[in-house]
C-alpha cells in the first residue's frame, strides 16, 4: 500500500491549481490520469482551438475586407496550420508530467479504482490517502443512434491532417459551433444539425441569431429542430438522416451532441458518492457525499448560471480545495463574476445576470447598442457590421450584466467582467480609470456613461 496525504484523479485545469496551491505544503501528493496529462484543454480542446481560431480569424476578416481596403483575402493552408500545431502542442502532456513531478508530485498513468473512501486501485497498484479528489472532467457523449460508431468525436477534429470537403456536425454547442467556424474556414463544407430551433442556447437569443446570420453567409449551412437518426455508411461518404426526413450527404460525421461527466471507470458505487446527470453531487465545500472525497471541475453538478463548466471555473475550484484542504479557509466557497464566450466568428460573451432575466424583471435597465459598427469605427475597421452589445444595470446605476456579438467580443466583455465583479457604478467608470485610446477598453467606456 502506497500512502499519500492527497490523492487528485485527473491533471486538468482543477489539478493544475490544485497542484499550484500545494506548493510549500509538504504534503505527499499523487497524481493519476487514464489520459494524456493536462486534460483536454491543452489537448484537445480550448488551447488548440484557440490557436486555431487566430488563424481563422485573420482569414474572415480579411473577406469581409475585401474590396474595402484590402485587394485580396488571406487563404488557410490546413496541412501546414495542422502541422505547426502538432509541433506547438504535441509536447504538452511530457512536458506537464515533468511539471508536476519537478514540484513534487508523484505522477501515475492508469486508471483509478475506489476501493474504499481512502483507498484506489491503479494497475495493480494500491494507494491510499486522507483525501482524495475527483477532477476527472467530462468525455465525449456518444448518441444512442444506429451507426454511432461511424461518427467522431471533437477530440479527433483537433488531429485532422487532412481537411475533408464535407464535414457534418450533430449538434450546435460551443465545440460544434466554434469547429464548424474552422473547418469552413479551411474550405470545407459544413451541416451543422441541431435538434432544438437555435445553437449556443446558453446564450443572449438576439445576439446568436447575428451569429448563425454571418456563419451562414460564411457558407455553413444549418438545419434546426431536427433529431438525428441514424448514420449510414455508403462507400467512402455517410449519410446523416433525421426523424424529420433530412438527410445530408457528408465525408466525416462529428458527434457534437454534448460532453458527460467522466466518472463511468471510477467505480463510485463502491464507496457510495452520488451522481446525477450533471456530474458528482458535491457540498459548499466541494465534498462529495462520502467524507474525504471531493471534486472539482467539469466533472461536478452544478448550475450553469452560478458556475459554467468551463477551464476558468475548474481552475477557481481546484485553488479553492488546496485552500480548504490545507485549512487556510474554512469557508464555504464563493463563485465569483464568469464570464464565458463562444469563439465563433463572430464571438458572442457574457458575464453576470442574462439579458433575458433582466427583461422580465423591471428592476433593471436594459440598454442595447444595437449598432456599433455604424457609431464606432473601432467596429467599422474591421466590417464588423453587425457587432452589437447590451448592457444590464440595477436601480442603483450598477453594472450587472453584459452581453456581446462581435468579432472581439470575448476582449470586450472582459473589459467589464471586474467592473461587474467590484460593483461599480455608472459614475466609477468616468472618474476612477481611463484605458488606451484607441482599443479595445476604451471603445466601450463612452457607453456606459
Amino acid at each position: 500500500m502506497e500512502k499519500f496525504d492527497d490523492i487528485i484523479i485527473g491533471s486538468g485545469p482543477a489539478a493544475f491549481m490544485f497542484s499550484q496551491g500545494m506548493q510549500g505544503s509538504q504534503r505527499k501528493i499523487a497524481m493519476i490520469d487514464q489520459g494524456n496529462f493536462g486534460g483536454v484543454c491543452p489537448n484537445v480542446g480550448c488551447e488548440p482551438k484557440i490557436f486555431l481560431e487566430g488563424a481563422v480569424a485573420t482569414v474572415l476578416t480579411s473577406r469581409r475586407l475585401q474590396g474595402k481596403g484590402l485587394a485580396t483575402p488571406a487563404t488557410l493552408d490546413w496541412p501546414t496550420l495542422m502541422a505547426r500545431k502538432k509541433v506547438l502542442f504535441g509536447a504538452y502532456p511530457d512536458k506537464a508530467i515533468k511539471n508536476y513531478q519537478a514540484s513534487g508530485i508523484t505522477t501515475i498513468q492508469g486508471t483509478a479504482k475506489f476501493i474504499d473512501q481512502h483507498t484506489v486501485a491503479v494497475d495493480g497498484r494500491r494507494l491510499q490517502a486522507e483525501h482524495i479528489v475527483i477532477a476527472t472532467g467530462q468525455v465525449p457523449n456518444k448518441l444512442p443512434i444506429t451507426g454511432s460508431d461511424l461518427t467522431i468525436s471533437s477530440n479527433e477534429v483537433f488531429n485532422l491532417d487532412q481537411l475533408p470537403q464535407r464535414v457534418t456536425f450533430i449538434g450546435g454547442g460551443f465545440v460544434s459551433m466554434e469547429l464548424a467556424v474552422i473547418l469552413n474556414a479551411a474550405g470545407a463544407q459544413v451541416d451543422v444539425i441541431e435538434y432544438a430551433e437555435r445553437p449556443l442556447t446558453a446564450f443572449n437569443a438576439p445576439d446568436v441569431q447575428i451569429v448563425v446570420k454571418e456563419m451562414t453567409q460564411q457558407g455553413i449551412r444549418f438545419h434546426f429542430n431536427q433529431q438525428v437518426d441514424q448514420v449510414q455508411r455508403t462507400g467512402a461518404q455517410y449519410q446523416v438522416t433525421t426523424k424529420q426526413g433530412l438527410t445530408v450527404t457528408t465525408d466525416l460525421v462529428v458527434d457534437a451532441s454534448g460532453r458527460v461527466p467522466n466518472v463511468a471507470q471510477l467505480n463510485l458505487e463502491q464507496v457510495g458518492v452520488q451522481v446525477d446527470r450533471g456530474g458528482i453531487l458535491v457540498d459548499q465545500h466541494l465534498q462529495t457525499t462520502v467524507a474525504g472525497i471531493y471534486a472539482a471541475g467539469d466533472v461536478v453538478s452544478k448550475a450553469p448560471q452560478v458556475a459554467p463548466k468551463l477551464t476558468s471555473t475548474a481552475q477557481f475550484e481546484g485553488e479553492y480545495l488546496s485552500q480548504y484542504l490545507q485549512k487556510t479557509t474554512t469557508a464555504a466557497i464563493q463563485y465569483p463574476v464568469i464570464a464565458t464566450a463562444a469563439f465563433t466568428y463572430p464571438q458572442v460573451a457574457q458575464a453576470g445576470m442574462s439579458i433575458a432575466t433582466a427583461r422580465q424583471d423591471p428592476a433593471y435597465q436594459v440598454v442595447e447598442y444595437p449598432h456599433l459598427a455604424g457609431d464606432d469605427f473601432f467596429y467599422a475597421g474591421t466590417a464588423d457590421e453587425n457587432a452589437q452589445l447590451t448592457l444590464v444595470f440595477d436601480q442603483t446605476q450598477q453594472l450587472v450584466g453584459i452581453s456581446e456579438v462581435s468579432q472581439s467580443a470575448a476582449d470586450d466583455v472582459d473589459n467589464f467582467v471586474h467592473l461587474i465583479g467590484l460593483k461599480l457604478r455608472r459614475a466609477d467608470f468616468d472618474q476612477r480609470y481611463l484605458p488606451i485610446f484607441p482599443a479595445s477598453a476604451y471603445k466601450l467606456r463612452g457607453m456606459i456613461q
